[in-house]
């Protein structure tokens, strides 16, 4: 075990103070701080633009949309219709509108565009529709407030049995915000341990490590180091994320905190590193460099992104056929089963399941991936096949 913490505190060290890691440090948040928080500013500053149709109105159709017009769209009266066009381009109106006399009964109308802009025409077909409906059941012969109460959609009030809770927003909400966190601590510390291996076992320096302790203990203690350097990640993010949040977002971060389910995050979260790290620096030690990986470690980097595949199928059914093999698989567990938790009331038994079939594969790999790290890391001058992995798995210790 002191050997674990010592390689942990040399790999936490080395990287804390390197140039590279602080940049990313301080870039990333602010990146996600815009990426998340930049549409919400716009959407504030965003003030729709003024708009102005001109209106030859033979139907008398006028008032009827002027009534409930938003306030940034104005329906004007040309002062000479036969210069409609030019009065439009003089006034740099959005267009104008022609409703014969006859439209009642072709329900057509013609929208003349000054420049090419959507804005107010949803309004206008909604509300000639309306028009154009009542006046042909009133041609018809048919009593309109009739007609509306039988074709009135059914209004559905939602509501549960006492022990049945519905899911809550701000759980929905920090269980998200975690699942990502987590893929970036997953992405960003297994990409570090995968370069950590590779660029020791290129300088040679595993060969001067490995005499004094064991090859268990270096992965182990890489491993620590780089979720501890991670964590650091995560908090530092976090202290400037969250203020931001509040902010931009007027999110209620301490009560959404308080509803969810910390303990459930952090395990699954906890067993999503472990269990991918093992995999990362085993593969680390495979490979000559990155270049030369092959498609069987491609494949191994990818993996994390595998639980993303069944995010649209689990949230739209998340008790179904998709969502609940997804949330027991090892790979996919971690991700979907708090996305899942979420939403629905997850029964115990898949939950116990679900855990235990993360440690039991995240003890497994972490099992195979020392003894490939045993013999990788002082294998040189290529990138290892499958078979030589297997035959390596297949070595028993003396």
């Amino acid at each position: 075990m002191r050997d674990i913490w010592k390689v942990a505190r040399w790999e936490f060290m080395r990287n804390v103070t390197n140039k590279q890691f602080i940049i990313g440090l301080l870039i990333t948040p602010i990146i996600m701080v815009a990426f998340a928080g930049l549409p919400a500013l716009l959407e504030r500053w965003n003030q729709p633009a003024q708009v102005t149709y001109y209106v030859l109105d033979e139907a008398g159709v006028l008032p009827v949309l002027r009534e409930g017009a938003p306030d940034n769209l104005t329906f004007a009266v040309p002062t000479d219709p036969a210069e409609i066009e030019q009065e439009v381009r003089d006034a740099d109106a959005a267009g104008y509108l022609v409703v014969r006399s006859d439209f009642v009964e072709t329900g057509t109308v013609d929208l003349v565009l000054n420049e090419m802009s959507s804005e107010g025409r949803s309004y206008i077909q909604a509300v000639l529709t309306q028009y154009l409906q009542q006046h042909r059941m009133q041609h018809s012969d048919l009593d309109w407030e009739a007609l509306q109460y039988v074709t009135a959609p059914t209004k559905i009030r939602v509501g549960t049995l006492p022990h049945v809770e519905l899911p809550v927003g701000e759980e929905i909400a920090v269980s998200t915000v975690f699942v990502l966190l987590v893929f970036i601590l997953v992405f960003s510390s297994g990409t570090m341990l995968m370069q950590s291996a590779l660029q020791e076992k290129r300088d040679r320096m595993a060969e001067v490590v490995l005499s004094s302790i064991s090859p268990g203990a270096l992965m182990q203690g890489k491993i620590l180091g780089h979720f501890l350097l991670g964590v650091l990640q995560l908090a530092f993010w976090l202290i400037l994320i969250i203020p931001a949040a509040v902010m931009l977002l007027d999110f209620p971060v301490g009560e959404a905190l308080m509803k969810a389910d910390l303990g459930k995050l952090a395990f699954f979260g906890l067993g999503a590193y472990l269990l991918y790290a093992a995999l990362f620096v085993g593969m680390g030690a495979t490979m000559e460099d990155l270049q030369s990986a092959g498609n069987s470690q491609g494949m191994v980097i990818m993996l994390p992104m595998l639980s993303f595949l069944f995010i649209a199928p689990v949230v739209s059914n998340p008790n179904g056929v998709v969502a609940v093999p997804a949330s027991i698989f090892p790979f996919t567990s971690s991700v979907i089963m708090i996305v899942r938790s979420s939403m629905v009331s997850v029964p115990l038994w898949q939950m116990v399941l679900s855990a235990g079939l993360l440690v039991l594969t995240a003890a497994a790999l972490a099992m195979m991936s020392a003894k490939i790290f045993r013999v990788g890391m002082l294998m040189y001058g290529k990138t290892a096949s499958m078979s030589e992995i297997v035959k390596w798995l297949r070595y028993k210790e003396e």
